[in-house]
């Protein structure tokens, strides 16, 4: 009997050596028997909340939407870096525009001014700036506003005045904006043409009230809000304050696809230029600082959009550069003068450089205000009487395109 049993429990042993060598599959079933199907594994994580580890899995798996029956199931092969890029839906029914395409004032004189530094206007602001911009004969306009009844109360009082506007919708970098096909709607209806800079200098910490200055926050806002307003009808002005970020938004728009937008795009320099002369070319710190913009837009496009300098000029006591005299009233009014003679025909830049076509107006930084440097009007400098009086009387003229009058 005891033989037995050892006999036994040898082989008992040996069968267990024999399971434990199997998958733990194996040995549940030589345990329990064929009807049990699951591991071990399965068992356990059916009654176990995941980890900390887990939580962004879990969170996806929650949150993501449900793949409809008969799609395809991709399993990713890359990592995030290697990510295809979103294609940007975009309508595929608005023609490209060519420069003589773009809509511009009649007798157009290439001559603009940044309007008001604030976008909320009473009817008074109007009654008094309007008459000021007809005596310099302003054809353009940089204009901020705030909301829909400051844009539909500006639009009303420049169409009147034979003005066509660049409007900046009053928006922080780090802010984002939805009512763009109403805003457009306003100004077809009131007749004008839906010029929008889009955003202000993103680089600059005033942008961004205390946080961080992130570009890439910029960029995604900015590609995102284009092509709302490019779907609206609308066109699409793109302002920065360096090559290297204008590179970088063109690149993004090129990965996801986006190129129909170059196509109804133009672009808003800041040309200010401290107290140089409109000749000056050393840097960017010039009235024809635009032309970096413009090497960048040719050599990646192929061709240069519109530019409408939105800001730039002169200020009086600006002395930063000590080869040159400080700007005082005469001096400012010298320059200016020399600056919108560029487009008086035939349209020669300072440099005796030949104007570019795609430079459509130059918007000095400021008509009016009580509470900012620069203003030309109601500044607490007091008035710039020599340059307006010089630019009221430079006469009147239309600037003459390549392709001759339109």
């Amino acid at each position: 009997m005891k033989e037995r049993l050892h006999i036994g429990a040898a082989v008992m042993v040996l069968v267990v050596v024999a399971l434990l060598a199997c998958s733990p599959q194996v040995v549940l079933q030589g345990l329990l028997g064929s009807n049990a199907t699951q591991t071990p594994t399965q068992v356990a994580q059916a009654n176990v909340t995941p980890n900390v580890t887990d939580t962004a899995t879990a969170t996806v798996a929650a949150t993501a939407p449900i793949t409809p029956t008969g799609a395809p199931t991709v399993t990713p092969t890359a990592g995030p870096s290697d990510t295809p890029a979103p294609v940007l839906p975009l309508r595929t029914d608005l023609p490209a525009l060519t420069l003589r395409d773009w809509p511009r004032p009649a007798n157009d004189n290439g001559r603009c001014i940044h309007f008001l530094p604030t976008g909320y206007y009473s009817q008074q602001d109007f009654n008094i700036q309007l008459p000021r911009m007809v005596d310099l004969q302003m054809r353009w306009v940089l204009a901020l506003y705030s909301d829909q009844n400051q844009l539909q109360l500006a639009a009303t009082n420049f169409k009147k005045a034979g003005i066509i506007p660049v409007w900046r919708r009053t928006l922080r970098a780090y802010q984002r904006y939805y009512d763009w096909a109403r805003d457009i709607k306003i100004l077809t209806d009131a007749g004008l043409p839906p010029y929008f800079q889009l955003y202000n200098e993103p680089t600059n910490p005033d942008e961004w009230d205390g946080r961080p200055v992130d570009e890439n926050q910029w960029i995604d806002n900015f590609v995102s809000t284009a092509k709302d307003v490019y779907n609206a009808g609308g066109y699409v002005g793109l302002q920065v304050t360096d090559t290297a970020l204008l590179q970088k938004v063109i690149d993004r728009i090129k990965a996801e696809k986006g190129d129909r937008l170059f196509q109804r795009m133009f672009f808003v320099p800041h040309d200010y230029a401290l107290n140089h002369p409109p000749n000056y070319t050393e840097d960017e710190n010039a009235v024809l600082g635009f032309r970096m913009y413009a090497d960048v837009f040719q050599q990646d496009l192929g061709f240069v959009p519109p530019f409408i300098v939105g800001e730039g000029g002169w200020k009086i006591g600006e002395q930063e550069d000590n080869r040159f005299p400080a700007i005082d009233d005469q001096l400012e009014a010298q320059y200016y003068v020399q600056l919108f003679n560029w487009f008086r025909p035939p349209g020669t830049l300072s440099d005796g450089k030949p104007l570019p076509d795609y430079l459509f107006a130059f918007c000095p930084w400021l008509l009016a205000a009580n509470t900012t440097a620069g203003a030309w009007y109601d500044g607490f400098e007091g008035p710039r009487t020599a340059t307006i009086q010089a630019v009221t009387k430079m006469g009147t003229f239309t600037r003459k395109f390549s392709w001759g009058t339109k």
